[in-house]
């Protein structure tokens, strides 16, 4: 008997690893009906379970066949009656409501979380699992209305754009509207209306990854990540798109394209953050193609120049997320050893030579040659030195090359360009040149979206690295009058209020921030259902204004009316701890003893919260988690003792 047992046991688990093995290898319809064949054959009801729970994910994740989908997860409800654990019947209507969300029936969805929640106590995570759900789906469905009508009210301007790219992200979002391919559809009517908008690259780059991680779509997956490369070269999702393709092709087992897509990468995007990974995988395909001198060459570059600093939770680009620092480059050092020839040396004044003409991209490739080559030498430390502004030169380089290609088109040029003076302003804080390469982009572009931006990106500068208010507040002011219909037109209003507060000249401020609440809010939204935005931020700070004006009674008003239309803010904590400030000041002593509780409340384990707080009223002695609670429970203390 126990023989017949294990038998079975071996026999059920080689089943299983075939079905795997079919769906890695995109044989779907064969995984279905061998699932279909185990599950009308099996006796045991949670193996049935099981099977059917493959079965569906199958439906759902890799063909799209929601009406199956969906009937098979109700076959596993009516198995309760069989004495089917109750985790898997909890399971299976978290399934259904997101199929019925993924064919758009939202309704529905709802009803069957409601009926759900109504089998469990409100303390079970099930239920809250069920509330949450039901909250995302009502917020999505609102926030999609009001994205639609800032479309029908700003149509054809770049709020359209960006309100389009806010409904794609609600669709895309699984514990949203959970419609993927609804989501593949806003994005392309973006790309059509507005194909040179600065969201464009991140929209053709949502599809590409939709394609690929959501609805498995490899092909067209690939084709996709391709026109991100082809239509948008000098966007930052240029070499996540090659990165992606190169993946497939490695994963397909064919090396060769793997190994050209990944050396384009180190081409034409030196400075991509994901560089570790590149040369990781670009030894692997090395090895497989016995290529062992680039082998070792891309494992050495791993080894000295990128595992040092890397931080451990990118392991996971190379599959070594259970793994340290340590035993990685003990990994990666057996495999050179393994692998190991005499490389060629390469002469330390060949790199001085390049990089004296600026011919960054040469000094770059043998830079990485030198340290390679002789690691541990002063000759190899001084070029490590000079990497990081090398590598981030070289980028600049190569957009140079397509801002003077005649045959890119002229969104691509001024992308580029604008990519150029990112690099000087955030890599190489070269703020000069980062002013002078945005300058170029509003002389030459002067009503091209992308000079927003530019002008959007000199303000900051002058703002918070130059310390030049005046300068600043003309800048902000051109993005306001020459692009008003704009988002940089909302945040450079905000940042004029943000300077005119500094400057305490308070009305004025107080006129901006009331300008920007009166723009359509683009919503950034946060873990915990918080949604911050420009215009949150903009009616806190009239509330701050007001109280460092000591217009207590005005930041009171304020407050209270920011608690009460702000209820999703990441700032309520914030806000009530004003509140019990200013209540405590004019002697209110329940009241303020009140906010301080709910402020507690709120930054309980909360650090989104507790963050704001810190940003908002460091001034005040707020200036870290252990200041905060002890500040609140002592002003509790002494109000209670009042």
């Amino acid at each position: 008997m126990l023989l017949l047992l294990l038998l079975f046991h071996i026999t059920a688990h080689a089943q299983i690893d075939e079905v795997t093995s079919l769906i890695k290898d995109g044989y779907y319809t064969q995984a279905i009906s061998k699932l279909k064949v185990l599950s009308q054959s099996s006796n045991d009801l949670e193996a049935r379970s099981r099977y059917y729970y493959q079965l569906g994910e199958i439906y759902y994740n890799y063909t799209q066949q929601y009406p199956e989908a969906l009937n098979v997860f109700k076959s596993i409800l009516k198995m309760k009656s069989d004495g089917l654990p109750m985790p898997e019947i909890y399971l299976a209507y978290i399934k259904i409501g997101d199929v019925y969300c993924r064919m758009g029936e939202y309704e529905s969805a709802i009803q069957n979380f409601l009926t759900l929640v109504d089998m469990v106590p409100g303390t079970h995570f099930v239920n809250k699992i069920g509330w949450r759900k039901i909250r995302e789906i009502r917020t999505a469905l609102h926030n999609l209305m009001v994205q639609n009508q800032i479309i029908n009210t700003y149509k054809g301007s770049p709020l359209e754009a960006v309100a389009q790219f806010q409904i794609a992200e609600l669709y895309r979002n699984h514990s949203q509207l959970n419609q993927p391919e609804k989501a593949i559809e806003t994005y392309q009517e973006l790309l059509l209306n507005h194909p040179s908008d600065m969201l464009a690259a991140e929209a053709q780059w949502r599809i590409a990854h939709i394609r690929h991680t959501v609805l498995h779509q490899l092909d067209f997956a690939i084709e996709s990540y391709e026109k991100v490369a082809i239509n948008y070269p000098t966007s930052n999702y240029a070499a996540e798109a090659l990165f992606h393709i190169a993946n497939l092709h490695r994963d397909a087992g064919e090396y060769h394209k793997a190994l050209s897509v990944y050396e384009t990468i180190n081409e034409l995007h030196p400075n991509f953050w994901n560089m570790h990974a590149v040369y990781y995988w670009s030894g692997v395909c090395y090895e497989k193609t016995q290529k062992y001198n680039e082998a070792i060459n891309a494992y050495k570059i791993l080894l000295t120049l990128h595992l040092p600093t890397l931080d451990p939770v990118y392991l996971g680009q190379i599959s070594m997320y259970d793994k340290t620092i340590d035993e990685v480059k003990e990994l990666i050092q057996e495999k050179i050893n393994k692998l190991t020839v005499q490389l060629p040396l390469y002469e330390f004044e060949k790199f001085e030579m390049a990089v004296d003409v600026g011919n960054f991209q040469e000094a770059l490739l043998i830079a990485n040659n030198i340290i390679v080559s002789v690691p541990n030498t002063e000759i190899a430390k001084r070029v490590v030195t000079q990497l990081p502004s090398i590598k981030h030169l070289a980028a600049i380089q190569r957009l140079m090359l397509q801002v003077q290609n005649e045959e890119i088109n002229i969104a691509e040029k001024i992308r580029a360009q604008l990519h150029i003076a990112t690099i000087y302003e955030r890599e190489l804080l070269d703020y000069s040149n980062a002013v002078n390469a945005y300058n170029q982009i509003v002389i030459e572009y002067p009503e091209s979206n992308f000079a927003a931006e530019a002008y959007y990106r000199i303000g900051l500068i002058y703002a918070d690295i130059l310390a030049k208010p005046n300068s600043a507040l003309k800048t902000f002011n051109k993005v306001i009058e020459k692009h008003p219909n704009s988002l940089q037109a909302m945040m450079a209003t905000f940042q004029v209020g943000e300077i005119y507060r500094k400057l305490q000249r308070y009305d004025e401020a107080l006129k901006s921030y009331q300008t920007t609440i009166s723009y359509p809010e683009r919503e950034l939204y946060l873990s915990e259902r918080y949604k911050d935005s420009y215009a949150d931020r903009a009616q806190f700070r009239i509330g701050r204004v007001h109280f460092d004006d000591q217009r207590f009674s005005a930041a009171r008003i304020a407050f209270e009316d920011f608690i009460k239309t702000r209820t999703d803010s990441p700032r309520l904590a914030a806000a009530h701890l004003y509140l019990a400030v200013i209540r405590q000041n004019n002697g209110d002593k329940k009241v303020s003893l009140e906010h301080y509780q709910t402020a507690e409340k709120l930054l309980t384990e909360n650090p989104i919260q507790m963050q704001m707080v810190i940003d908002e009223m460091e001034n005040l002695g707020f200036q870290n988690e252990d200041t905060i609670f002890s500040i609140i429970k002592e002003k509790q203390k002494q109000l209670k003792n009042d």
